[in-house]
């Protein structure tokens, strides 16, 4: 069986912010952010904004694209480590939103932060290909700026905001859909000595946001991003040779590469130490910064969107997320 990408659309929300900008806010030095993060601009959304209103509109637009509506669903997942609310989660808080017709369909979260969306892909392929479901949306939207610390420049010039969603069809394996592709390898690996240096300490069971001692920074996203880097430099090789066996293929073998927009140094890690051609690969981290688990379909959008996924191409999503997990999957066109 094949998998049909019938629509991909992305928003993103509020105002474009220069890095410039932030230097000014920050009493940087110009060019800093650029040199440290890799980034230029970034968007970041209004005040008010919510995850379940830019989840709704970016899904409301999807199905428009693909001449859908809300009820033509068989399901909904929201993949993505942003939420509005501890409880209930976001898929039901979007669906809610749209739904004027009483939907019965079935919706859950997915959150391995940057990974969501590779690992939602996963599970509605699963779901496809054993026929239980025919059609699934995917909704990833983030907004990352609004738990930045402006203590912390690193990351509060690396991140953006947000939001991309796919609907995915199951369909023949002799269909002449468009962007018709068979899933691939897939492969998802956890270190778990990686867990706790990237996260946000406030606002859980351990620290609840109640308690009087709970300083305000534990409520912004931190990350030490030297022992990061090291841990993922350590365990990329196995990775990647894992990944060769899996696949049968090396790394240049693909079309598109579409990686997880981690940081300046991590792409450029990426293409020397696998000998990449950069024509191959998508970063969108100098225009929209990290996007957490919008980065990725970011990618994919700009590869559906232009038209540069052709019958017979091979498109590989890969990435790392907080905990530390790397995990990648094929698409084969």
């Amino acid at each position: 069986m094949k998998i049909n990408l019938k629509s991909c659309t992305a928003i993103l929300p509020g105002q474009k912010i220069e890095s410039s900008t932030l230097e000014e806010e920050l009493d940087l030095p110009q060019g800093w952010a650029e040199k440290n993060s890799g980034v230029l601009s970034r968007y970041r959304s209004d005040p008010g904004e919510t995850i379940a209103a830019i989840g709704a509109k970016v899904l409301q637009q999807t199905l428009t694209a693909a001449n859908l509506r809300l009820n033509d669903l068989d399901l909904l997942i929201f993949a993505g480590g942003s939420f509005d609310h501890p409880i209930p989660y976001n898929a039901c808080l979007i669906k809610q939103l749209l739904d004027d017709q009483q939907a019965l369909f079935p919706c859950f979260d997915i959150d391995s932060t940057c990974l969501s969306f590779i690992n939602a892909l996963d599970i509605a392929h699963l779901y496809l290909q054993n026929g239980r479901y025919q059609r699934i949306a995917i909704v990833c939207a983030e907004l990352p700026t609004s738990s930045l610390n402006p203590g912390d420049p690193k990351t509060y010039t690396l991140f953006g905001d947000a939001a991309v969603a796919v609907v995915l069809e199951a369909t023949e394996s002799g269909s002449d859909a468009d962007y018709a592709y068979t899933p691939g390898a897939a492969h998802f690996v956890n270190f778990s000595e990686g867990a706790d240096l990237a996260m946000i300490p406030a606002g859980g069971i351990k620290q609840p946001g109640f308690l009087p001692n709970v300083p305000r920074d534990a409520f912004y996203f931190r990350m030490d991003g030297r022992k990061l880097i090291a841990l993922t430099l350590r365990v990329l090789d196995d990775f990647v040779e894992d990944w060769k066996k899996l696949s049968g293929r090396d790394l240049v073998d693909y079309d598109w590469i579409v990686p997880h927009q981690t940081s300046k140094f991590g792409n450029e890690v990426f293409l020397h130490r696998y000998n990449i051609p950069s024509e191959k690969v998508l970063f969108s981290l100098p225009y929209f910064g990290n996007c957490v688990s919008a980065s990725i379909p970011l990618g994919l959008n700009e590869l559906y969107g232009s038209g540069k996924i052709k019958p017979g191409s091979k498109v590989l999503l890969l990435g790392s997320a907080a905990g530390l997990s790397i995990g990648g999957m094929e698409l084969l066109f």
